[in-house]
């Protein structure tokens, strides 16, 4: 297996004016021959928490890694939980980091496929990302134990939630106060993104465990109808046809972790065993949640 080089971690693209921060940050693992044969780039946003997620997916399959983050996070270990402030669908941010991709390309990175990969926070972020910005084209769009509805995800936290505190410190209320921020930083409400990549060729892969243990930790904000399977349903109306989402029984993030080229083989990229107890879904136009699709 090619060892993988660390080129550019942690590295500011987005130059800030004198004592300001950074508007994102850039980290970048290539491996040895990037730019003499084409690679898989694996690209997430949300910082090194969830780069460090895909990297031994990255390793297994040989692929390069392009990771952002937003500028004012400071979650950089998991020690470090109390510094953290994601973008939440930051439109600056987004519109930053969709240009990166074509950036490497021109710097001489050979790329064979683009694929945004990402799991809890970061598969709603990559969401967002390509939803809103079409000129990305990825390959494949994998979403693992997240959620497309920034709304729904706020109103499954209690009160008192550091996560629930942090959505509002960055997008300056709550979604009673200032809804159309809320919806305007969804997925679910750029479904129309999402259905024109995929008509353009894209492979929208979207996995979401409803164990117990899952429901527990994340008090249903990943696999209650409103985080993904009511908008399955809405988006095979945007399409006009089924579309088919993945539901496991695993522990959170194990989906990535363990079967990893599994899930990105849902998408037809490589060949690899999907999720153990892994059940397709079929959600059509107009139609309701299935039955054990949810939690």
């Amino acid at each position: 297996m090619r060892r993988l080089l660390a080129l550019a971690a942690a590295c500011v693209l987005a130059a800030p004016a004198a004592g300001q921060t950074p508007l994102y940050r850039e980290e970048l693992h290539l491996v040895p021959d990037a730019r003499t044969a084409p690679h898989l780039l694996l690209m997430t946003v949300g910082g090194t928490i969830y780069c460090d997620e895909i990297q031994n997916l990255a390793r297994r399959l040989d692929a390069n890694r392009l990771c952002t983050d937003f500028g004012r996070n400071q979650y950089l270990t998991p020690h470090e939980r109390s510094g953290r402030l994601e973008d939440w669908g930051d439109p600056a941010y987004d519109a930053a980091v969709a240009k990166l991709p074509a950036q490497l390309e021109r710097s001489g990175v050979k790329v064979s496929q683009l694929v945004v990969v990402g799991v809890s926070y970061s598969g709603y972020a990559n969401a967002e990302l390509v939803a809103t910005h079409p000129e990305l084209h990825p390959a494949a769009l994998v979403v693992i134990d997240s959620f497309l509805d920034l709304t729904a995800r706020f109103d499954a936290l209690p009160s008192y939630h550091e996560t629930r505190k942090e959505i509002q410190t960055v997008l300056g209320g709550t979604p009673d106060q200032i809804p159309q921020t809320y919806e305007n930083r969804s997925p679910s409400y750029h479904l129309d993104g999402l259905a024109a990549a995929i008509r353009n060729g894209m492979k929208f892969v979207d996995v979401w465990s409803v164990s117990p243990e899952e429901k527990r930790e994340f008090v249903g904000a990943t696999c209650s109808p409103a985080a993904n399977a009511q908008w399955l349903n809405k988006l095979a109306a945007h399409l006009g046809r089924p579309v088919t989402g993945w539901v496991t029984h695993l522990r959170h993030a194990y989906a990535l972790w363990d079967y990893g080229r599994g899930v990105l083989a849902l998408a037809g990229i490589g060949y690899a065993l999907p999720p153990k107890t892994a059940t397709a879904f079929t959600f059509t136009p107009g139609g309701t949640p299935p039955p054990g699709s949810y939690c």
